[in-house]
């Protein structure tokens, strides 16, 4: 599988950023309208969430999904000139600015929007970056994925065990990025909040880890333009008071799961429904099993 990858990407790297819209609404076209792969779950989300024209934003989901299948093999195969293609927003550049100079590191709460493995590989073109992962259980597919990432600089550290990696890299003025929009590992690390009209559990872990180390907490997002080139936001920022506590972790959490929101609701087509979201935590045995961390 990682051979057959490879060459997929070093035909990808031959042709111009632009034509990679053109295969990628066709690959998205395939999961979404022929396989129909969740697609079913993905409709009935975006209706729960009131999203007008839900089969429509379904079908921009799905074509946007296999866009940024497209770019990662692009990227795999031609490296940097593909984070040329990924920008802060002109509010954001300042924010994110602000935040790195407290000197303390930046925690990122990250979400699957636009094509977030290539606004990884930007970011970590402005700061050591370390991205807590997970790994999938196709060894080909993931060991190309990871491969590709951490040729860009993008550190990665699996879910499990993470923190102590994390805690280095924000003492040495690095970026930490963990995923809010995912099922949390366990319920005893979450919080329950409303997220796009359902009750969902949070992990409560970003901003734990913030206010841990008092960095601020970045809540970052990102969407594509009708160009090709994608614009990454920062959403909102939690600076972690003096003496940081529970109730500050729970707010912060809180407000970044909303910020997301507001974000996915005038961007429906730039977040990941297929994901599902609202279960409960759990393991396998015995409770229905969850995701550990975000790619």
């Amino acid at each position: 599988m990682t051979l057959l990858l490879r060459w997929a990407a070093a035909l990808a790297g031959k042709l111009p950023w632009g034509a990679l819209s053109r295969l990628g609404a066709l690959v998205g076209w395939t999961a979404g309208s022929l396989l129909g792969i969740r697609r079913s779950h993905v409709v009935q989300a975006m209706r729960t969430a009131q999203v007008e024209g839900a089969a429509r934003a379904a079908r921009a989901m799905y074509r946007s999904l296999g866009v940024s299948a497209m770019e990662f093999l692009w990227l795999a195969a031609r490296g940097r000139p593909a984070t040329g293609h990924a920008h802060l927003a002109g509010e954001a550049g300042r924010l994110w600015d602000h935040a790195m100079a407290g000197g303390r590191g930046v925690v990122i709460a990250a979400s699957h929007t636009g094509n977030w493995d290539l606004a990884a590989c930007a970011m970590a073109s402005r700061a050591p970056l370390l991205v807590v992962t997970k790994h999938l259980s196709a060894t080909g597919i993931d060991r190309f994925w990871q491969e590709a990432r951490a040729r860009q600089g993008v550190m990665l550290a699996p879910g499990l065990g993470a923190m102590k990696s994390a805690r280095a890299v924000l003492r040495r003025g690095g970026a930490v990025a963990m995923m809010i929009d995912q099922v949390p590992a366990s319920e005893r690390g979450a919080i329950r909040t409303e997220f796009l009209g359902q009750v969902a559990f949070v992990d409560r872990g970003p901003a734990t880890l913030a206010a841990r180390e008092r960095a601020p907490l970045v809540v970052a997002a990102a969407r594509r333009e009708p160009g090709g080139d994608h614009i990454l936001h920062v959403l909102a920022v939690f600076e972690p008071p003096a003496r940081p506590g529970r109730e500050w972790i729970d707010a912060a959490t809180v407000g970044a799961t909303r910020a997301l929101d507001r974000f996915v609701r005038e961007y429906p087509s730039q977040w990941l429904w297929m994901h599902r979201r609202w279960k409960e935590p759990g393991v396998a045995s015995g409770r229905r099993a969850s995701m550990l961390a975000g790619p």
